[in-house]
């Protein structure tokens, strides 16, 4: 008798769990689920990484060669606009605020007239930026070699080592 109770309890749980809909259990588990149980999402990174000394070295007069090798291509570029690159970049972090920069630069016969910049990170912190917190933390050293070779004897191929 309390198999049959105890089967028909756990039949009507089974049961009124169906009931949910796959939305409304997803968006229910988020709430009380860790987040390690979640799918990996990786850092979102989109664009040129231009940093602060970049931008500083810009000056008025360069061509656009020197432009392109000092800072890369541009991400944006219009057939209707042919003197204004756009450099853009997007980062979508796990943890952390999105962020976007954007840095315009204008040319007027083919040399660099103007350019408007958002504020852009150091050197230093872009690195950050990329590659996480632990990027500048010092390798691990290479285990040391021994300064003389061991004094071992290979005979070539063919031969009998000798004593």
């Amino acid at each position: 008798m309390t198999h049959r109770v105890a089967l028909l309890l756990l039949g009507s749980c089974v049961a009124l769990s169906a009931c949910q809909t796959l939305s409304s259990a997803g968006s229910s588990v988020a709430g009380w689920a860790p987040t390690f149980l979640g799918p990996y999402r990786p850092d979102v990174h989109q664009g040129n990484i231009i940093t602060k000394e970049m931008v500083e070295q810009l000056r008025q007069g360069m061509t656009r060669e020197q432009v392109r090798f000092m800072l890369g291509t541009p991400l944006l570029t219009s057939e209707f606009h042919k003197d204004r690159w756009d450099y853009a970049y997007y980062l979508n972090p796990l943890k952390g605020e999105v962020q976007n920069r954007r840095l315009t630069v204008l040319f007027k016969d083919n040399k660099l007239d103007s350019f408007r910049s958002d504020e852009m990170p150091q050197e230093h912190m872009a690195d950050v930026l990329i590659l996480g917190p632990d990027a500048r933390k010092k390798p691990r050293q290479a285990p040391r070699q021994p300064e003389k070779a061991p004094d071992v004897l290979t005979p070539a191929p063919g031969r009998e080592p000798s004593n």
